[in-house]
């Protein structure tokens, strides 16, 4: 996979007891790997939302899934393990908007360490893919 960053920062748990996850943005086709199981959004911050919307809604930049009617984004990810099954690595889609792409890893982030998405053990080299998607209306 051919990475070009836009980004990179690393976003560690607030406990200190677990290794730092990578968050970047990149151009590149994940749909081929194997899909990680969502098992629900319950850790995606009404917060993240509302200033996604207010962000695509004053036109600070252009998000995908933004109409007059709101908000429905759906953008696909990748995220790699260790062996050992630890989360290592996050990669979004680039969107040009270094705040909504923040904001975005953040909460992909959140919902990962929260059980919203699992990891299947199909993968041989530790890479999946899967979708974080929500919708708001205007």
């Amino acid at each position: 996979m051919k990475l070009l960053f836009s980004f990179y920062f690393i976003l560690a748990l607030t406990t200190g007891a677990a290794s730092p996850v990578a968050v970047e943005t990149a151009t590149g086709d994940w749909s081929k790997l194997p899909r990680l199981q969502t098992l629900g959004s319950n850790h995606l911050q009404t917060k993240v939302m509302v200033r996604l919307h207010q962000i695509a809604s004053q036109g600070q930049c252009s998000l995908p899934g933004y109409s007059a009617d709101g908000l429905n984004l759906r953008i696909s990810f990748a995220a790699q393990y260790d062996p050992g099954g630890s989360l290592q690595r996050i990669v979004l889609p680039k969107l040009n908007c270094p705040e909504a792409e923040g904001l975005i890893g953040g909460a992909v982030l959140d919902m990962m360490r929260g059980g919203d998405y699992r990891r299947t053990g199909k993968s041989p080299k530790g890479w999946y893919r899967g979708q974080f998607r929500f919708s708001i209306a205007d």
